[in-house]
């Protein structure tokens, strides 16, 4: 199976786009980080095989592509920019959630290395949708799994890099197949086998494909209102997608993250309250935080979620690491120069 390619560049730096944190903070589960280069980040978006190289002030790509699968290449950078929301000014973004929030700017002045940067993804519904199915009392190293797992079972592959083979997305046609849920099962995504069936049986049924794109033109309340009407979507899943594929980044979704923030940084429930949580509390935690950050609540949350898992604790300690050393060659480096000092001020006078 031949498969072609384009390179190029983007020109933005890392505080501008942040591929680790955007592509491995819990929003797409496709992406993987290179065995030879830590900066390197391998995924695909819809029918293309993407490469993406984090470089200091630009982002370097390379495309692979089969003809067979994709039949129109389009334009890459715009591509590209529609993904991670270039569009939007990070720069302002960030400096209107800490004029808003105290401890937000305290968050990014302390660890802007390796919050700085992240923008929310905008998804393929169809591809977020289903994802997000499976993330229902899951982390994401098992989520990251069933997904490739779906892709490679369903999809259609598009070709072989590095001996790793790269999947499409599984149409919903194909996801309503009789064989689907017993296949899912067998690869243990117990109950989520018959969701992730039934789910799309009833956007078969009653829709097409294209009824979760037109979403986009839909309100939030509209949009999340037609979302939980689908087998194996509640709320926050209901949240996720509206958020990160259909232009909703004012969604914010709940889970245990955000409530820990709720509770503990912000008080906006008590301390004592029930991990689980009903509508009315869910509904008033969201609500207090679009009252904070506004329109673009749900992008800012997405910063401060990320910003709790455990995949990037270690970058942060090594950053507080690296400003304790730098801190204190500058007192050693004081306190050498302050006798010097003192010394030319005494031979002066003598």
């Amino acid at each position: 199976m031949t498969l072609h390619f384009i390179k190029g560049i983007l020109s933005y730096s890392k505080t501008e786009l942040n591929l680790k944190a955007c592509l491995r903070g819990g929003q797409s589960f496709r992406w993987f980080i290179s065995d030879h280069d830590q900066n390197e980040f391998t995924g695909v978006i819809r029918d293309k095989i993407f490469t993406l190289k984090q470089m200091e002030e630009s982002i370097e790509y390379t495309v692979h592509y089969n003809q067979q699968i994709t039949k129109n290449i389009g334009n890459i950078d715009q591509e590209l920019k529609d993904y991670f929301h270039l569009n939007e000014n990070l720069a302002d973004l960030y400096s209107n959630w800490s004029q808003k929030d105290e401890k937000f700017r305290l968050r990014i002045e302390q660890y802007g290395c390796v919050l700085n940067g992240i923008r929310v993804l905008r998804l393929d519904p169809v591809e977020n949708l289903f994802s997000f199915i499976c993330s229902s009392n899951n982390n994401i190293k098992r989520i990251t799994q069933m997904v490739n797992n779906m892709c490679s079972h369903f999809g259609d592959l598009i070709g072989t890099l590095n001996d790793k083979n790269y999947y499409t997305f599984p149409s919903i046609d194909r996801l309503c197949h009789k064989d689907v849920e017993d296949k899912l099962r067998k690869l243990n995504f117990g109950y989520r086998a018959k969701f992730i069936h039934q789910a799309a049986l009833y956007i078969k049924n009653n829709f097409d494909e294209q009824w979760l794109f037109s979403l986009r033109q839909k309100n939030y309340n509209e949009t999340v209102n037609e979302l939980v009407k689908i087998p194996g979507i509640g709320k926050k899943v209901a949240d996720c997608i509206s958020l990160m594929s259909l232009d909703k980044l004012e969604a914010i979704p709940v889970d245990t993250h955000v409530l820990n923030l709720a509770r503990n940084m912000y008080h906006f429930v008590p301390k004592e309250a029930k991990k689980s949580l009903s509508d009315k509390t869910y509904r008033e935690i969201a609500d207090s935080f679009r009252q904070m950050w506004g329109k673009y609540a749900g992008w800012a949350q997405t910063v401060m979620f990320i910003d709790d898992l455990v995949e990037f604790k270690k970058e942060k300690i090594n950053q507080l690491e690296k400003k304790e050393k730098v801190a204190l060659k500058r007192s050693v480096s004081d306190t050498i120069m302050t006798p010097n000092k003192n010394l030319k001020k005494i031979k002066s006078k003598n």
